[in-house]
């Protein structure tokens, strides 16, 4: 709450609807036309009158005149009177006087060219689907801060849409500190144990990307006070800064020593969670205006579900999005769980199963150092500050956060 407390949503702006992926509407979408313009087939037949098809079996089949083939785009042609039938694709316009299509199963399918023989009765008054079942004009398509997935796309082109307003998309630098940090061209010094991978970097940047920002990725800085402070101010001109590592209370953990030497503003500064306790938000002043700044744990799992939990609904609203949480379901638990101190846990878990029968199980162990179960992980079991022990096939809630 105290994050997103007066966050604006950025500035508008009209983007090719092939850019609009990810980005937040900022206007509601009306439809201006019907759709489908013209009642039409929902599939491949003969449309018909459906009195014409009473008592229709295999029997004694009903035999129809054929006098026209329509497909999708041609005109649907002049009304069909009674003992006539035309051959339809589906998609194409019903003729007028027509209010059934029979399967092309249920036929002889024309074998004598004109003439279609009819062995079932049971489409009489079905598969036409009716002009406007889609959309009409007036109609509200899409809210104000709907994301836009690529079944959005779909409906901003039925709607006539090349161009689509939207919000601006956040940009967020993310700054990785620690002398012990190497990158994968100086992976040697981690095969030789002079060193432990910059995973936080990567895996931020693409945690960013995923909540629809672009993302300046900065560092890794030394633990030295003149370069992480060049490294900060790298990132004047971003939305947000993030940084990862540092924030805890050791000597070398220097970041809001730093923060603090450039009039930094705390909003707070550690959470009762776990992992993920040694997490600060504040504002840096940047000339005119201020900077919001996450201050994230350098272990791996820790700035992952601080990030989720703080940085990605920020992200999202700034990006104007109306929805900013992820889901939560009721699943039961494969094993006893144990959640020893008196916080907030969030634990990763595999999902199995589907709906009422979701089940789940620990990816492993849960350091917060242990960077390999975040890659199976499906959702984060919330454990409440409360709750010391859940035993197995009890109940915990899971915020989902797999693909």
């Amino acid at each position: 709450e105290k994050i997103i407390a007066g966050v604006t949503p950025l500035r508008v702006e009209r983007v090719l609807l092939s850019d609009s992926l990810g980005r937040a509407l900022a206007e509601d979408l009306v439809a201006d036309a019907t759709l489908p313009p013209w009642n039409n087939s929902g599939m491949d037949g003969f449309a018909v009158r459906g009195k014409d098809l009473k008592g229709a079996n295999k029997e004694f089949p009903i035999r129809l005149t054929v006098t026209r083939h329509v497909r999708a785009g041609d005109a649907p042609g002049p009304e069909i009177g009674r003992g006539e039938a035309v051959r339809i694709m589906t998609g194409a316009p019903v003729p007028p006087g027509t209010d059934s299509v029979v399967r092309v199963e249920d036929t002889d399918a024309e074998s004598n060219s004109g003439i279609v023989q009819i062995f079932d009765d049971r489409d009489a008054g079905a598969n036409v689907r009716p002009a406007g079942q889609d959309m009409r004009p007036g109609e509200k398509l899409l809210g104000l801060g709907h994301t836009i997935t690529p079944g959005a796309v779909g409906v901003l082109a039925s709607a006539g849409q090349g161009r689509v307003l939207v919000h601006g998309r956040p940009r967020a630098a993310v700054l990785t500190t620690g002398n012990e940090l190497r990158g994968p061209d100086q992976f040697e010094d981690v095969r030789s144990g002079a060193g432990i991978p910059d995973s936080n970097g990567p895996m931020t940047s693409a945690m960013v990307a995923g909540a629809g920002a672009s993302v300046m990725q900065l560092g890794p800085s030394a633990d030295d006070e003149i370069d992480l402070r060049s490294w900060i101010d790298e990132a004047t001109d971003c939305d947000a800064l993030i940084t990862v590592g540092g924030a805890s209370m050791g000597d070398a953990d220097l970041v809001k020593r730093v923060l603090d030497q450039m009039g930094y503003r705390s909003g707070f500064w550690r959470v009762r969670m776990r992992p993920g306790s040694p997490v600060g938000f504040g504002w840096l002043p940047r000339g005119d205006r201020l900077q919001p700044v996450f201050s994230l744990p350098g272990n791996p799992t820790s700035a992952f579900v601080t990030f989720e939990l703080l940085v990605r609904p920020f992200l999202l609203r700034l990006g104007g999005h109306r929805d900013i949480e992820r889901r939560r379901i009721v699943c039961r638990t494969e094993e006893v769980i144990h959640a020893p101190a008196q916080l907030t846990y969030f634990l990763r878990v595999q999902l199995s199963g589907a709906g009422e029968n979701s089940r789940v199980r620990l990816t492993g162990p849960q350091g917060s150092g242990l960077v390999s179960g975040l890659g199976r992980a499906d959702g984060l079991a919330i454990i409440k500050e409360d709750v010391l022990t859940i035993e197995e096939d009890g109940e915990v809630t899971v915020m989902l956060i797999g693909g």
